[in-house]
């Protein structure tokens, strides 16, 4: 009997400190996590434009978090993960930073694609989707928690339609990029250019992402004689290589490219001279540009590949982290209301508004490289 007894309080004894365990990891496990707002953010920190753009919007996000990353004495902690700009891989990374790591706030780094494909997930999840480069058009209609603080690819083709009218440039073909952004831009320059009598869409190409022999769409281009070709790329390797094969096969056409043709890779390309050049109209000389790039230079030992991703990202997190702290921490309904009314943010990269979309108001206007610089179209 008092062997019995014994055992019985040694059970009783067994359940209460695992009782105790429980509640002792339970408190400061809700405890570690009461102190702390966790953001999600996946973009290519690996794949072909993880050394360029993925690398410019990666380290201005981080430049601008490194400043502000307290809201009401909580630390907000960023959960990185990679999507190598594939839209299935950004599926698998904002599904494991939602159902895992359950964030309610997730940030797009670069990719239109991966952008588009996380979108019904954070829709459905009733988390805020959030990029400061993403352009595709389809983005407007994307959902309620979706935002940017980065141009449509419809603005882009605005500006190079504009440029076009305005140098008499009446046919235009299209080399483009199989990726959501290019094809975002193409597409909208193929349903507005016709809009103006006498100006017409004489051919279009694509090509596979990442490929660099372009030799035969660039021929079948300029078989329908046009007055300019637009090189719509994804990356400074297919604009590259769109930039020396045209040269090689001497084709005289004057060219009209995206952003990536002002890529400082690119401007120290002879073969780039001449190009006209689509980009967001800011102010080049700005000080606090040339400050943000300076701290760019000085954290990381190499200048950006180009000055305005570094300030789009550094923007878009600054118009995020406002908001956030309006909200006190990561309150979704509340976040989303206060980003509806982001209106005339002073950014380094421009003036930013967020419409009933969740778009964000930009311009964009056309320059040319000229020995090595970009210069105004005259």
């Amino acid at each position: 009997m008092p062997e019995q007894q014994t055992n019985k309080k040694g059970v009783f004894w067994g359940v209460i400190v695992v009782i105790l365990v429980v509640i002792f990891v339970t408190y400061f496990s809700n405890k570690s996590s009461s102190d702390t707002i966790k953001i999600g953010y996946f973009g290519p920190f690996s794949g072909p434009v993880a050394a360029s753009t993925g690398a410019d919007i990666g380290n201005g996000f981080k430049l601008a978090y490194a400043k502000n990353h307290t809201i009401n004495g909580k630390k907000v902690e960023v959960i990185y993960e990679d999507d190598s700009c594939d839209p299935k891989k950004a599926v698998a990374a904002a599904t494991k930073l939602l159902n895992v790591d359950k964030v309610k706030v997730l940030i797009s780094g670069v990719c239109s694609g991966s952008t588009l494909s996380a979108a019904p997930l954070a829709e459905k999840a009733k988390a805020i989707l959030f990029t400061p480069v993403s352009t595709t058009p389809k983005l407007t209609t994307a959902g309620d928690y979706v935002f940017r603080t980065s141009a449509s690819g419809v603005v882009t083709a605005d500006a190079m339609i504009k440029t076009a009218v305005k140098l008499g440039y009446k046919k235009a073909a299209i080399l483009y990029e199989s990726a959501e952004y290019p094809t975002g831009i193409k597409d909208a320059f193929v349903q507005k250019f016709p809009s103006t009598p006498g100006y017409t869409v004489v051919a279009t190409e694509g090509f596979a992402p990442n490929e660099t022999d372009l030799r035969s769409q660039i021929l079948k281009l300029t078989q329908a004689k046009p007055d300019v070709i637009l090189f719509i790329t994804n990356s400074v390797a297919t604009s590259q290589a769109a930039l020396k094969q045209k040269v090689a096969l001497q084709v005289k056409t004057p060219i009209m490219g995206n952003e990536y043709f002002i890529q400082r890779e690119i401007l120290a390309n002879p073969d780039a001279e001449g190009v006209l050049t689509s980009t967001y109209k800011y102010d080049t000389e700005a000080p606090a540009l040339k400050t943000l790039i300076d701290e760019y230079v000085k954290t990381y030992s190499a200048a950006p590949s180009q000055d305005l991703y570094v300030a789009l990202a550094y923007d878009g997190y600054n118009v995020l982290f406002d908001a956030m702290e309006k909200c006190g921490g990561d309150d979704v309904e509340c976040i989303k209301s206060e980003l509806y009314k982001v209106k005339d943010y002073q950014g380094i990269s421009g003036v930013i508004s967020i419409d009933k979309n969740g778009d964000t108001e930009r311009e964009f206007v056309m320059k040319k490289v000229s020995g090595g610089k970009v210069v105004d179209v005259e």
